[in-house]
Formats: structure tokens, C-alpha cells, sequence
């Protein structure tokens, strides 16, 4: 039978995520707008934004848009940039207006880019300094052309295909606001006789297993469960939270983007992560939440520079993503004995979490485990072999249905149908079990993708990179363990004819998945050249026959005496 969170309110279906966390939400559901204290700061310039200053931000941002851009409900505007509390505005202004918003990778090159953008059909575009270049580089059309979508500047930075006078979010503000309350366009409302269960909110690209990264869609009323779900578990008037996971991330966008709005809770945002100036950050500020993946917390317990810091105001770590070693739970332990340490689990497909740690049991005794079902959440292990529903205690892949799990995916009904069964659950590719005190336990994966700090690596695509290189004849790609990124792509290559095996088509083969890839998609676990690259009759790559040779030739090294000095 399912194991079941605790009961869940009634989510509304007759309102936008947007309205619900602005205006119609009640003292049930965390602090009203108007009576909220706290706000969001900027880390690395100081500028403190209130949470009452960015709902105006947010209405006069979308006037703007809206009378003078033409943006309309259900159009699509991309959000590519580090954290700033301008993104949170153009965000939050697209949703006002009914708008869907992709929020895409930062760290992506232009190729990605393209496929991004076009998958989403953007009409809309925002970018940072840090996005400028590659969101230049990624419209190819005719020499001096414009692209089909309209740029937008979050910090005046220009992109190349603007005569260098980008169109700034501020200035969308000031033009905005310059119409007066009165004059302002009214936010966007679900229309009579439908439900936001089948209105697109957001679309959040995840790599899942295949070819190139799918769009998922995510519902209002995925967004609202998700955070009436976790506002059940959360203590009241929490402190101020290190906000320095990517908000185009789904941790990000639910955890960091609308929760702390809910909540009034302080964020201290940063754009890019520096282990000094992140813990100077959470010293002056006081943080005592921290939201860190499994390699952060890992720093934590090993980098020198910590003991530099007093930071016994800590009261909580966050985590997910990616499993926490035992060995990094028990030196936390040591280290931070009075810190909690909340674990979460749950993926793109699930808008966030599936599990949460309650309040009272995050303690390092269960840190190995990633919490209980979050409210009104149903979890169920499913026997891989037989596909019937496992016996309490069992392994099994881990289904999930509740109301934040996800409409599917955006033009891929075939995708759609192998991840999302009929009656509602979510076949997360995870292997775990459900202990008898209702934690969960996840032990495995059955779905391809590597984990690097976080971040969902689809071995098919890198592997259609490397087979774009003309010296290569076939490729596959797995993920290795890594101490500091959890896991790391390592490729094992057939060349081509004619082509030398040596150190410098590794290098060349590593540099060219570096021009086209993120930096967490680089082959930092190597190339192996190997005669054949094993595959099933059916030409399925055996990724687990390669993962069981690296693992023998790890431990034959690991064995081997080591040569004396």
C-alpha cells in the first residue's frame, strides 16, 4: 500500500500561482504581503529589497511589459542569469501577467541555448552580465538580423544585438510606475470554467535519459501545493536563509524564489558561489539557514578556511540533490553538533520535494535517510522485476503522487507516458525503501543520469556531442564517484579510423565538449579508448557493464602497492 503524508488542505484550482502568493493567500498559509518585515539581499552590493517593495516592483514591471512590450498570458519569456533581486522582479512580473516562464541554465553555451529557446517558443528573453555573451552567440540567423524574441537587461549589461542601449528591467520599473496606481494592468486571472491544474506556469529543462533535455511543465497548482505542502512543515518566523543554489534550478525556484516570500523569511541571495565570500556573507548577515548540496556541505567539514569564521549561529542545513556520504554526516556531526540538518528529495518532475525531514527529527541520526512523505503525498515501492507493489521494508522504485507533481512534458507525450503513469504517480528512476517509522531511503538509480553537484548530466547528451567530432566513431558516456561532485562523466570513446589513441585526442576530445557544454558537463572523469562500446541486441548501451569495469580498475588500483620514493 501507498505510505502517505499528513493531510493536506484543499489546494485552489480557480487562481494563479502568482495571485495566491501576493494577494489572496491567508495567515494560514504564512505572513500576508502587507504585514511582512523581511525582504531579499544582494550579497555581493548590500541593496536590500522588502518583500512589500518587490510586490510593487513586480506590478509596475509588468505594466510595462504588457502595455508597451505586448506580452500576453501563456506567451513565454526565458529567464537566463545568475540570482538577483531582479530576476525574482521579471519573474514574478511574467507570472502577474499569466506569462509562462522557462528559467534556463546560466552556465549554458549558446548551442544549448538555441535548443532551450526554441523549445519554449520564448518570445521574451532576460540576461545578465555573466549570460550576455552565449544569449548573443545563440541566435544564428542572418547577418545583422534580429532575433524572434524580445531581450531585456537585468543589470544594464548589453547583448551585443543591441546597439549597446540594452532595455533594462529598470527602466521597465520606472515606466511602470510612472502610470500611477490607477494605471496599472490588473493581474492575470484563471479563466471562468478552467482549472490551474492544466495552465503551464513554469518550464524547467531536465535532462531525464534521452537525447536532449525535456521542458517540463510545471502547473499554479503544483506551485501552490508545493508551498501550502511545505508551509505544514516548516517552523514559524524562521531566521535569515543563505539563498546561493541557482534559481533556475527547481530547489531554487520553490525554496529560494516563492517560499521565503511566503514565509517572510530573509533572504541573502548570491550570484556565484565563493567558499570565502560565502561564509564572510553568512557571518555579516547572520544566516541561519543554509540551503547547500551535498559537495557545499562537504566543503564545509574540510575546507580550511571555515575555522577562520564563528558561525555557531547556524541553526539549520538544508540539503538534497544528490546522497550525503556517511563519513560527511558524521564529521557534521562533529563540527556542528547544534545544527539541524534537514534533508529533501524530489526532482524537476515533482516541482521540488516528494520528502522532507519533519521538524524535531532533523537530527544526523537521520541524516542518511531523505525524510518523510511531505503533506498530502502519497509514496509507493514498486518490484522492478515484476512491477508489483513491494512489501514494507523492500527495495523497489520509488512512484509519487500528489498534487505537485507535474503536468509532463512539453511536446513529448511518448516521454510523457514512460514517466507519468495513468492514475497519477510519478516513476522517479530512484531505488529506495520505506523504513517502518516512515522515513524514506533512497539507495540507488535505475535512470541513466549522472549527478554532478546537483545538476541532472544526461549521458546521451553528451554522448551525441562526442559523436559530432569527427574523430570519433562511437561513444558512451557513465558517471564515476568524485569525493567533492558526488559523480563525474567519464567517456569511454571508439575512434575513427586512422585515429591515433593518444593524450592529445583525449585533451582535444575533452576541449570540445568544453566549448559546447556547461562547466558540470565536462568530462572531468576522463576518456577511455576501447575497441567496442558494449550494447544489448536491441543496440542499448550496457552503461552498467561499464560502470562494473571502472569499478574493478578502481579497486585493482586502489589494491595495487604503491611505488616508494
Amino acid at each position: 500500500m501507498p505510505y502517505s503524508g499528513i493531510h493536506l488542505d484543499t489546494v485552489p484550482q480557480d487562481v494563479s500561482a502568482y495571485t495566491w502568493l501576493f494577494d489572496t493567500r491567508d495567515a494560514r498559509h504564512g505572513t500576508p504581503i502587507a504585514h511582512t518585515r523581511n525582504g531579499i539581499r544582494d550579497a555581493q552590493n548590500g541593496r536590500h529589497v522588502s518583500y512589500r517593495d518587490l510586490a510593487a516592483q513586480t506590478v509596475y514591471c509588468a505594466t510595462a511589459l504588457s502595455s508597451l512590450h505586448g506580452l500576453q498570458p501563456q506567451q513565454t519569456v526565458a529567464i537566463i542569469a545568475g540570482n538577483s533581486i531582479n530576476y525574482k522582479v521579471a519573474l514574478f512580473a511574467a507570472g502577474r501577467l499569466g506569462a509562462t516562464v522557462t528559467v534556463l541554465p546560466s552556465a549554458a553555451l549558446a548551442q544549448d541555448i538555441t535548443h532551450f529557446l526554441s523549445a519554449s517558443s520564448a518570445r521574451f528573453v532576460f540576461f545578465d552580465r555573466g549570460t550576455a555573451a552565449e544569449v548573443t552567440k545563440s541566435w544564428n540567423g542572418p547577418a545583422g538580423s534580429k532575433p524572434p524574441y524580445t531581450l531585456f537587461s537585468l543589470d544594464g549589461s548589453s547583448s551585443g544585438t543591441d546597439g549597446g542601449a540594452p532595455y533594462t528591467l529598470d527602466r521597465l520599473v520606472n515606466e511602470g510606475q510612472t502610470r500611477g496606481i490607477g494605471g496599472q494592468t490588473p493581474a492575470w486571472t484563471v479563466p471562468a470554467g478552467q482549472s490551474n491544474k492544466a495552465i503551464c506556469a513554469f518550464l524547467a529543462f531536465s535532462s531525464g535519459t534521452t537525447g536532449k533535455p525535456k521542458a517540463v511543465m510545471i502547473s499554479h497548482h503544483n506551485i501552490i501545493a508545493q508551498m501550502m505542502q511545505v508551509r505544514l512543515i516548516v517552523p514559524d518566523h524562521p531566521g535569515p536563509m543563505l539563498g546561493i543554489l541557482p534559481f533556475y534550478h527547481i530547489t531554487g525556484l520553490l525554496q529560494l524564489i516563492h517560499l521565503p516570500v511566503m514565509m517572510d523569511q530573509e533572504l541573502v541571495l548570491m550570484a556565484q558561489f565563493d567558499m570565502k565570500s560565502m561564509l564572510e556573507a553568512v557571518v555579516k548577515y547572520r544566516c541561519e539557514e543554509l540551503w547547500l548540496v551535498p559537495p557545499l556541505l562537504i566543503r564545509m567539514v574540510s575546507d580550511d578556511i571555515v575555522s577562520k569564521y564563528k558561525i555557531d549561529f547556524i541553526r539549520q542545513f538544508n540539503t538534497g540533490a544528490a546522497p550525503l556520504p556517511p563519513q560527511i554526516i558524521e564529521k557534521l556531526a562533529i563540527m556542528y553538533p547544534h545544527v539541524a540538518l534537514r534533508q529533501a528529495w524530489g526532482m524537476t518532475e515533482s516541482c521540488s520535494c516528494l520528502t522532507l525531514t519533519p521538524p524535531g527529527l532533523a537530527t544526523y541520526a537521520n541524516a542518511a535517510m531523505v525524510g518523510k512523505p511531505v503533506p498530502g503525498t502519497d509514496i509507493k515501492i514498486v518490484n522492478v522485476a515484476t512491477g508489483d507493489e513491494a512489501a514494507l521494508g523492500e527495495e523497489g522504485e520509488l512512484w509519487a503522487r500528489g498534487p505537485q507533481v507535474t503536468m509532463g512534458y512539453l511536446n513529448a507525450p511518448e516521454e510523457t507516458s514512460k514517466t507519468y503513469t495513468p492514475d497519477g504517480y510519478l516513476r522517479t528512476g530512484d531505488l529506495g525503501t520505506v523504513h517502518p517509522d516512515g522515513f524514506v531511503a533512497i539507495h540507488d538509480r535505475i535512470k541513466e543520469m549522472i549527478k554532478v553537484r546537483g545538476h541532472g548530466v544526461a549521458p546521451a547528451e553528451l554522448e551525441d556531442a562526442l559523436l559530432g567530432h569527427p574523430k570519433v566513431a562511437d561513444a558512451a558516456v557513465i558517471g564515476i564517484p568524485h569525493d567533492y561532485s558526488g559523480e563525474v562523466p567519464r567517456a569511454y570513446v571508439v575512434v575513427a579510423p586512422g585515429v591515433a589513441q593518444t593524450e592529445a585526442t583525449v585533451l582535444e576530445l575533452q576541449q570540445h565538449i568544453e566549448s559546447l557544454k556547461a562547466r558540470y558537463m565536462r568530462l572531468a572523469g576522463g576518456v577511455e579508448f576501447v575497441d567496442v562500446i558494449p550494447k544489448s541486441a536491441a543496440g542499448k548501451i550496457l552503461r552498467k557493464a561499464l560502470r562494473a569495469q571502472y569499478a574493478e580498475k578502481a579497486k585493482a588500483a586502489a589494491a595495487a602497492p604503491k611505488a616508494k620514493l
